[in-house]
């Protein structure tokens, strides 16, 4: 089977654009909850500083109890500055009130958003230089320098 070094890049390419698009859709669950969200106020349940600092909390929608974890800060008092049974901002979706988040959702959009994009740029640039770097051709291009 004769070598297909382009092929090879193009799946490198692929895969890396795939975990782009997986990350970015991580990020529209705060698109959602900052164009449809609700706000309530809600009251911390404990605390998980190993974890990320994890901040954990309670609420009730249509007297149905639900629980979330997220990062503190957003729009509420740092990590620090909270205490078991103090009440946050949470915003969730009202077709899917089990969906959270604890903070402003544009907060947390703007935390989110420059790792994606900063992936999206490197990452297949790096598959495609691993890619290049591993063709006959090409490293005899470069050990000879371009005529």
């Amino acid at each position: 089977m004769p070598d297909r070094p382009w092929a090879r890049v193009l799946g490198y390419v692929s895969l890396v654009r795939l975990q782009s698009q997986f990350l970015f859709l991580a990020s529209i669950q705060f698109h959602r909850l900052r164009r449809m969200g609700l706000a309530t106020s809600v009251v911390v349940t404990g605390f998980q500083p190993g974890n990320h600092q994890a901040v954990y909390y309670s609420y009730k929608v249509a007297g149905k109890t639900f629980s979330g974890i997220g990062r503190a800060g957003f729009g509420n008092p740092e990590f620090c500055c909270l205490e078991v049974g103090q009440t946050v901002i949470v915003y969730y979706l009202p077709s899917a009130a089990w969906e959270s988040c604890v903070g402003i959702p544009n907060y947390l959009s703007k935390n989110e958003l420059p790792p994606i994009v900063l992936a999206g740029m490197v990452f297949p640039l790096f598959a495609v230089a691993v890619c290049c770097s591993r063709y006959p051709r090409f490293k005899q291009w470069r050990l000879d320098g371009p005529s």
